[in-house]
């Protein structure tokens, strides 16, 4: 090669590189809080989504307010909450393995059309008069067991719908539908309750699950699976815990959050902090736990104002010690807004671990694994919530709530750096 060819190579491998490069920012730059939206079929389903979330909290708001009705007891109140928990551990792996082997799609519109009949029956039940307890619990199982099935479905068919450089962005948008549903759906039915009546409250939340499945119905790529379709089995549901166990970056997350939530699991004791710390009573209760939902909708925000984040692995460390020392600035709060304040960057970084968890894992599992790895991150957060709950609650009648979350704090952060520890390819990974 000559030295004039030599030169215009290195010149236009220079230019070709220049161009590459800023092409790749002008892909970063085009992702927007709202840049998934615009992708038609997933703006369908995150629609049906947000319309399904607020009519499942207007419904298990409705449930447990009657439950208390009736009955005035709390155990009974208490155990209303359980069965709405229970088919999330048992039949998880199962639904996950069900959303990889059968039409994704398909499955969302069923079980939103499912979530109709025990729906109905409670509300003309209530509306007749005839409701008892007993029913309330049946229904409440039998609505949970339908839900159970859709959220693996619905978190596999996401990277279908959206390009890869969007998946954080559209995972992000999915995680704020739950979250708003928490804030949205309780307000609509204390509303309904209070000013109408108990049955409307039923009946709304029929009404939301209508044009829900009709945005689904209207989506029009493809909902099955790729490749051979699979049949559902045992050993499907081994394949999919065998997946977790041989990704290392997924397997790390997974610890990640275990560690933090069976030792940090703030939500039970703060009517504690409510009732005998602060002495704010039922209004600084609803306040401590609105503050969460509030923090984790900012984060959401900030996700989604960040667009797609390429350190996924140190984010999610990160984001692990902050909740730990908000932890613990929650326990030595003096003042009530002071725990206000630490309870909002509590879901704040809470959020930022969710998504990002969420997203590795569709980033990281083939599309014949996506409903089985999905639905293991639902059956992992029920069964350690459930855990975390009991390690709160027997840590603060031996040494009080307060010092139950200081010392959460320290068992979190030695939990943290004992992963990054024993994985360290967490610290470093970085997604394509």
């Amino acid at each position: 090669m000559t030295p004039g060819a030599a030169f215009r190579t290195l010149v236009h491998g220079a230019v070709g590189d220049r161009v590459d490069m800023q092409q790749r920012e002008t892909e970063y730059r085009a992702i927007r809080p709202w840049s998934s939206l615009l992708v038609r079929d997933f703006r369908l389903i995150w629609s049906a989504s947000v319309l399904a979330a607020i009519a499942s909290q207007i419904r298990n708001v409705a449930s447990l307010y009657q439950v208390y009705q009736l009955s005035g007891s709390s155990f009974q109140l208490g155990l209303t909450g359980f069965f709405q928990a229970l088919p999330h551990v048992v039949f998880g792996l199962f639904a996950g393995a069900l959303a990889d082997a059968f039409d994704r799609k398909k499955l969302l519109a069923v079980t939103y059309g499912l979530h109709l009949l025990p729906t109905l029956a409670l509300g003309f039940l209530t509306q007749t008069g005839t409701i008892q307890v007993w029913h309330v619990y049946v229904f409440s199982l039998i609505s949970s067991f339908i839900e159970v099935f859709s959220w693996p479905a619905r978190s596999a068919i996401i990277p279908r719908l959206v390009p890869a450089s969007y998946l954080m962005n559209a995972i992000t948008l999915n995680s704020m539908v739950l979250q708003s549903s928490f804030l949205v759906g309780p307000a609509i039915a204390g509303i309904i309750i209070d000013y109408f009546n108990l049955p409307l409250s039923y009946f709304s939340s029929v009404v939301l699950l209508v044009p829900a499945i009709v945005a689904v119905g209207a989506v029009r790529s493809s909902g099955r699976p790729e490749g051979e379709r699979r049949r559902v089995s045992f050993r499907s549901m081994i394949e999919g815990v065998e997946f977790i166990w041989m990704q290392r970056i997924i397997l790390s997350l997974f610890l990640l959050d275990f560690g933090v939530t069976l030792v940090g699991f703030y939500r039970p004791i703060l009517p504690i902090f409510a009732a005998s710390v602060f002495k704010m009573g039922a209004t600084g209760l609803g306040i401590l736990y609105a503050a969460p939902a509030v923090g984790s909708l900012l984060g959401s925000i900030s996700l989604l104002m960040a667009g797609d984040l390429k350190r996924k692995g140190s984010a999610a460390v990160v984001a692990g010690i902050f909740f730990a020392a908000s932890l613990a600035l929650l326990g030595l709060s003096k003042w009530f807004w002071m725990a206000v304040a630490a309870v909002a960057i509590l879901g704040f970084t809470d959020s930022i671990s969710v998504a990002i968890r969420r997203t590795v894992v569709q980033l990281l599992a083939p599309d014949t694994m996506r409903g089985r790895a999905a639905s293991l991150i639902t059956v992992f957060a029920q069964s350690t919530n459930a855990l975390g709950a009991l390690l709160a609650g027997t840590a603060s009648e031996f040494i009080g709530a307060p010092n139950a979350l200081v010392l959460g704090s320290v068992l979190c952060l030695l939990m943290i750096f004992g992963i990054i520890r024993a994985i360290p390819q967490l610290w470093i990974y970085r997604s394509q």
